[in-house]
């Protein structure tokens, strides 16, 4: 509801209280005819949410009023007429203070408020008679509440012509904004509201786009097309084809099978004969369930939807797969509304199998009698049995009526029957998959998984599926709801970025080369209208392969700004490979001759910055945050976004579990008040980290800033502080387009811009100037105390910064693009991640590091080690470069000598396509994963299910599992 509308209802209740004001008499007729009626119809709250005559230590508060289960603001009524304010401006509203003379006849309702507030920790109190309304703190940092200013509304008339500010102190939506904080800085505080005018060096009407040839428009179409390819929206095999799988994954895979096969055990087929294999299948399945519900989790970008699909799809045994009968639902097509979510989820259930099952998408009458036959035997023997006898077919026509009385009325009951025939009758597995819960609110997860949860009990043989995140998962361990009902968590990484890029480029590779014809391959790849001729079309695959994965780097920072969204990763790829930066000759002559084009760290800062304009454009819709901007009605550090980000990644650094990675908004806030940073200032930086996907909420059903909100840091937040504390180019652009409040400072940069002298100098300069600007704009807002622990990340925001200027000093002509190689560590342990023997590489865990480093297979050679496996220590050096996080050098393995077994197994499940399977260990339940780089060609050529091998295993990097090493013989 917007606020015009919200102040023509206003308008409409305030007639009707006059035609009746006569009747209005009471508190409680205060209370009915007027104030509700403003806080539901007006200001936008719910009956659910607010809270009548709660008994407090002190007393009953009228209305407590609660958004998302934490507690606004406290109101306290009294009969209309009571509340005496007199002040000669009755029209408008007034900023009085509480004790002051004007409010001195309404102190005992002001202390009353006050004293059902701030024991509750509310930071809000109201008192109203329905016709005047008072709104003040009832706690000020540093003050006594009553030394403050309120905001007075006098009379209807002074609500209407102040309308939007009386509806942005009380309304629902604005209330989750804390709009009412910036209102009361306002007139408490004026030094750090105002409204001031920024202006940036370049302003952004003078950003042009840089001019392309005709060539390179071309080219431009032919790379959209195939990045929009790479997107999977024209060939639904690509996301199921190019899943990236890990070690998570794949055990995920095979126990998921084992659940299937589990539960499908339960469903005797009526003449007790299965398939060999599904016999098998089952007989290997070692736990017997007649029911499970399994979490996968992990976090955004992991893949989760795109996992379960291509289980179902392509991993899934196919003899299980025709007994599985899969419901996929989305809860982003619900409404999200906790009365109605049942309802939704039932018809969408319906709706599903009856498509699934019906080959009309509607079960017929007979199949309609069939899900009821036993009301109908029970109605053909008792209350209808003279009829049945009489006449079968008026018989029949009354149990249509009944029938149409039972599935249009009862929903859920009929569901449930259908559920009970694919179990029953047709001998085959329901699995409920509910997907895309994490944006909803706790209550309405609740209704979902209560309702799932009590259809797997009504059939008996039921998987229930739910990809969550990892934030939600967490949540649900904490609820005593989700603790009763037994279930299983995978959890699935989020993965590389290049192995994202690796797979779709390979994929895209391979569907070019079956394709027979040349017209063929660029139907496939481009659109009608291209006029470039295109011999060699891998060399676009070559391009995209050499900036993206064969580059750490580049495909790191894109991935994390985009906060591993897939498309956004896409689309800001897109943006770095077409952009004018690139020289067309470059791309043109790699792509004809499929060689590689020399895309330099330099070139790919500057191309994801400025895209296809001459500098960076701040509101290009790229995902890059203008970090140094400060609000042109708060007065801000232009360094305050950095310094939220860089206690939160303290605070991430330090947590060991998801709910620590988050801080609360009241941590927040007592530690930039510490530092002398307004409430309004931090508010509205903490909403523009927020919708930049910055930070994130942990719950992300919540969109407020509400003290006992939580926030952490995202993976873009990270990148955004890396490079913006250690990155020139970014330094630069955002001192080029950055409005400030310093006109002549932002002349002086552009007058540098625009000076006649050389790019490199020319940068250097403006670095100094701008690193001036935002230290002495800094210390002018914030104070950092030079000593204590908790600040020290706060210091080095500054230390990294002064970088910028000393980069150069001693020759300003020196490029600082370049990133050279640094030792990160010496002979440190890292553990291996992940290794492929096929591929020559993999990834170890540094210990005490929060990042990971690539291991080629040079570093392991070099040292004389043919083969590591997941779980091994290395000793080594990590270096960085521009293309990333590495494993310079190996000086000693640690490999799991004393933990590995040598037992007899047998080969229980094979990928073949994706070369990898299990094996079944002798005398127990354990089972052990294995990939066929590890096993020998002559043994690999006959193995088979059922092969009997001799294989030595140890336990994988989680300690939960196992891995074959090495087959000692057949």
């Amino acid at each position: 509801m917007s606020v015009d509308d919200a102040q023509g209802i206003f308008s409409s209740i305030v007639e009707d209280v006059k035609k009746n004001i006569e009747n209005i008499t009471s508190e409680e007729d205060a209370k009915i005819q007027i104030i509700l009626r403003i806080l539901t119809d007006v200001l936008g709250w719910s009956y659910s949410d607010i809270g009548a005559e709660r008994k407090q230590d002190n007393g009953f508060s009228d209305f407590i009023v609660s958004s998302a289960d934490k507690k606004a603001f406290v109101l306290e009524a009294k009969r209309l007429g009571v509340l005496s304010v007199p002040t000669k401006e009755l029209t408008k509203v007034r900023h009085l203070k509480l004790s002051g003379n004007t409010l001195l006849d309404v102190q005992d309702g002001i202390e009353q408020a006050e004293g059902y507030a701030a024991p509750n920790g509310i930071t809000i109190a109201v008192l109203s008679d329905g016709m005047r309304w008072i709104i003040f703190k009832s706690f000020v940092s540093g003050a006594n509440y009553k030394s403050q200013k309120s905001f007075v509304f006098p009379s209807f008339e002074a609500i209407q012509n102040d309308f939007t500010v009386f509806y942005e102190l009380l309304s629902k939506c604005c209330f989750g904004k804390k709009l009412y904080s910036a209102h009361f800085d306002q007139i408490q505080n004026k030094r750090i509201l105002l409204s001031q005018t920024l202006k940036s060096p370049l302003q952004e009407r003078e950003i042009k786009i840089q001019p392309k040839s005709n060539i390179a428009f071309d080219l431009d179409q032919v790379f959209t097309a195939f990045f929009s390819r790479l997107t999977g929206d024209q060939d639904e095999d690509l996301l199921l084809e190019c899943f990236v799988e890990t070690r998570e994954s794949r055990i995920a895979d095979f126990a998921l099978e084992k659940i299937t096969a589990n539960v499908l055990g339960n469903i005797s087929p009526p003449d007790k004969q299965v398939d060999d294999e599904l016999n098998r299948l089952i007989q290997q399945a070692v736990e017997v369930e007649s029911g499970q519900t399994v979490f996968v989790v992990g976090p955004t970008g992991a893949g989760k939807t795109t996992f379960l699909d291509r289980f179902f799809k392509r991993t899934l045994s196919p003899i299980l797969r025709k007994q599985c009968v899969v419901v996929s639902v989305n809860c982003l097509d619900s409404s999200g509304r906790e009365d109605t979510a049942l309802q939704w989820l039932t018809e969408t259930l319906i709706s599903k199998l009856e498509s699934i099952l019906y080959d009309e998408n509607s079960p017929s009458w007979e199949q309609l009698r069939g899900l009821y036959y036993s009301d109908y035997k029970r109605r053909s023997k008792g209350v209808d049995a003279l009829l049945y006898k009489r006449d079968p077919d008026a018989f029949k026509e009354k149990f249509s009526v009944y029938l149409d009385e039972k599935v249009e009325n009862d929903r859920e009951g009929y569901l449930r029957r259908i559920l009970a025939d694919v179990v029953s009758n047709r001998k085959k597995l329901p699995i409920i998959l509910i997907d895309n819960t994490d944006e909803f609110s706790p209550e309405f997860k609740k209704e979902i998984f209560q309702f799932s949860q009590s259809l797997r009990r009504a059939v008996n043989h039921c998987i229930l599926l739910f990809p969550v995140t990892d934030k939600s998962a967490w949540s649900f361990s904490k609820t005593d709801l989700y603790s009763i009902y037994k279930s299983k968590s995978f959890f699935l990484p989020t993965p590389p970025p290049r192995e994202v890029f690796r797979k779709r480029i390979d994929f895209i590779r391979n569907k070019i080369e079956a394709l027979s014809s040349e017209k063929d391959r660029r139907e496939y790849m481009s659109k009608k209208g291209i006029r470039i001729s295109i011999k060699n079309l891998e060399g676009f695959a070559s391009i995209i392969e050499d900036v993206f994965v064969d580059n750490e780097y580049t495909s790191k920072t894109i991935g994390e700004i985009a906060n591993y969204n897939i498309r956004r990763t896409l689309e800001l790829s897109q943006r770095v490979i077409t952009s004018t930066v690139y020289q067309i000759g470059d791309l043109l002559k790699a792509v004809v001759s499929g060689g590689v084009a020399n895309l330099s760290y330099s070139k790919f800062m500057n191309a994801l910055m400025k895209g296809d304009y001459e500098v960076y454009k701040p509101n290009d819709n790229h995902f890059i945050l203008p970090i140094f901007q400060v609000s042109e009605s708060v007065k801000q550090s232009p360094l305050l976004n950095v310094r939220i980000l860089s206690l939160l990644k303290a605070v991430k650094n330090a947590a060991r579990t998801v709910e620590d990675k988050h801080l609360n908004m009241q941590s927040l806030s007592n530690y930039f008040d510490s530092l002398g940073c307004s409430e309004a200032a931090l508010d509205a930086a903490v909403l523009c980290l927020l919708e930049a996907g910055l930070i994130e909420p942990f719950d992300s059903s919540v969109k407020n800033i509400e003290p006992n909100q939580r926030v952490a840091i995202t993976h873009s937040g990270l990148r955004h502080l890396e490079l913006s504390l250690f990155n020139s180019i970014f330094f630069e652009q955002m001192a080029l387009t950055t409005a400030i409040v310093n006109h002549d400072m932002a002349d002086q940069i552009r007058g540098i811009y625009h000076a006649d002298c050389g790019y490199r100098e020319k940068m250097n300069k403006i670095r100094s100037v701008f690193y001036d600007y935002i230290i002495r704009e800094d210390a002018a807002n914030l104070v950092v105390p030079e000593n204590g622990e908790q600040f020290e990340s706060q210091r080095e925001v500054v230390n990294s910064l002064s970088k910028f200027i000393t980069l150069s000093e001693n020759n300003p002509q020196e490029s600082v693009d370049r990133v050279f190689e640094e030792i990160l560590a010496k002979a440190i342990i890292a553990t291996v991640d992940w290794w492929d023997l096929d591929r020559g590489y993999g990834f170890v865990d540094v210990e005490g590091k929060s990042y990971q480093a690539f291991l080629h297979v040079q570093a392991l050679k070099d040292c004389k080690v043919d083969q590591v496996f997941d779980g091994d220590k290395l000793l080594c050096d990590i270096a960085k470069n521009e293309k990333g996080i590495f494993v310079k050098t190996v000086h000693d393995l640690e490999a799991k000598e004393n933990t590995v077994e040598t037992v007899d197994a047998e080969v229980i499940r094979i990928f073949p396509d994706r070369r990898y399977g299990f094996v079944q260990i002798s005398g127990g339940g354990r089972s052990a994963f294995f990939h066929f780089s590890n096993i020998d060609k002559e043994i690999l050529d006959n193995l088979r299910v059922g092969k009997q091998l001799k294989v030595q295993i140890s336990q994988d990097k989680s300690g939960k599992g196992f891995l074959v090493r090495n087959v000692v013989h057949k």
